[in-house]
């Protein structure tokens, strides 16, 4: 059965009537024509759309003006969608078909015709997941790593200016766990704490801030402020106001080793004012630990609720203006590589 109401003009209202009694009688005869005219809504709804953006005639524009142009438009969106149209009729027409299963053998698979799932796109802060390790090769790494220790001397800090060799995450966390560790002893809070912030702030060292190829060594972002007389370096970052992003141009810090880095960040916190409240709260809920009966379960949170108090305080003195800082950098602190090197540790402290 073949229906046709289509109509040369949008004024014409005896083929709307025609296709409704049409519909009633085949639905699936009627889907095509209807398809066609819900694409014709959708174009004189563009075409509205684009004349709000500018496309008028100021010279000649008065009331009559719009509303023979509005009867233009709503003539020119049915021409449009005659024939192939934009393909939103045909488009609609399959899908309609597959769901109410009138689509022939042989023709469109109605699998095919279903909407695309909508995919998360992936977090840049979020470490990529590692093999999950075995306890064994924990221990192994553990066993290795004190007898490094052992043998080692005193840390004198990474010194390069190729930051490529931070070429897996795990790689970044174990070449500087132990600058972490010593800055971590001096402000009183955990090295994993310190270190997710780098990881955060630098994307696990694969972009640290750098100049004509000579690396920053800058792992924390700490920009250089009027009072600061070392070296600098100059990037445009993203920075967020009011909540928006924007891109904007700032002085960082430069040093000479990462080592030089960590320790800076130690006087950073330690000296401004705004960023002391974090280390007073570290030290207060230690106090209360102390002070009172704790039973051993309780022992066992204080460590990731004071990471969290750390991170948020310094979030929300001001050190970063992403309104997601503090939640990053905690999503960074429980990725497999951090927490795979706290265990190690755990163990080598153990034994």
């Amino acid at each position: 059965m073949s229906i046709n109401s289509s109509s040369n003009i949008y004024t014409d209202l005896n083929a709307l009537h025609n296709l409704k009694s049409s519909a009633r009688k085949d639905a699936g005869a009627a889907l095509p024509e209807v398809a066609r005219q819900f694409e014709s809504v959708m174009i004189s709804m563009m075409i509205k759309g684009l004349r709000k953006t500018g496309m008028k005639d100021p010279l000649f524009s008065s009331q009559a003006m719009d509303s023979y142009r509005d009867m233009y438009d709503q003539q020119l969106a049915m021409e449009l969608s005659k024939g192939q149209g934009i393909g939103l009729a045909k488009s609609i027409v399959e899908q309609v078909q597959a769901q109410a299963g009138l689509v022939k053998t042989g023709t469109a698979d109605p699998q095919s015709l279903k909407m695309p799932k909508w995919k998360a796109f992936p977090d840049p802060y979020q470490a990529k997941k590692s093999p999950s390790l075995e306890k064994s090769q924990i221990n192994q790494a553990a066993d290795e790593q004190t007898v490094e220790a052992k043998q080692a001397e005193p840390v004198q800090g990474v010194k390069t200016g190729n930051i490529s060799e931070f070429e897996q995450p795990l790689e970044f966390v174990q070449k500087l766990w132990p600058l972490a560790e010593q800055t971590a002893k001096k402000l009183g809070v955990s090295t994993e704490v310190i270190l997710s912030q780098a990881a955060l702030e630098t994307g696990w060292g694969q972009y640290i801030i750098t100049k004509d190829k000579q690396s920053s060594f800058n792992l924390f972002n700490i920009k250089a402020e009027p009072g600061w007389s070392g070296k600098r370096m100059e990037k445009v970052s993203m920075e967020y106001a009011h909540g928006k992003p924007i891109q904007q141009k700032s002085s960082f810090r430069a040093y000479d080793s990462f080592e030089q880095s960590f320790n800076d960040y130690a006087d950073f916190i330690q000296n401004s004012p705004r960023y002391r409240n974090a280390l007073d709260k570290i030290r207060n809920m230690e106090q209360s630990l102390h002070s009172s009966n704790k039973e051993s379960n309780e022992e066992s949170n204080y460590e990731p609720l004071a990471n969290k108090a750390y991170i948020n305080t310094l979030h929300q003195s001001g050190y970063a203006t992403d309104p997601d800082y503090s939640a990053k950098v905690l999503r960074v602190l429980n990725s497999d590589f951090i927490q795979a090197q706290v265990q190690i540790n755990n163990k080598m402290v153990s034994n």
